[in-house]
């Protein structure tokens, strides 16, 4: 993955956070509650930077911030 392209990911997922009022710390809980995950505020913090979040990661992150992943053709 690119520096951009892991700079709009990690912009994306902070922009959805604020929308729903999510910080990390609030997204891990929930992640950790909904899921049985063992994230933490700074694993999902290096995981945005790095840009090393998996699919499946991704689309939990957007369940529980309540948000629906499309593919859309071009």
């Amino acid at each position: 993955m690119k520096n951009d392209e892991i700079m709009e990911l990690k912009r994306d997922i902070k922009s959805l956070m604020a929308k729903r009022g999510y910080t990390l710390e609030k997204l891990a809980q929930e992640l950790n509650e909904k899921f049985d995950a063992k994230e933490s505020k700074n694993n999902l913090s290096n995981k945005l930077s790095r840009g090393f979040l998996r699919f499946f990661e991704v689309k939990r992150i957007a369940e529980v911030l309540d948000f629906d992943i499309q593919f859309i053709s071009k």
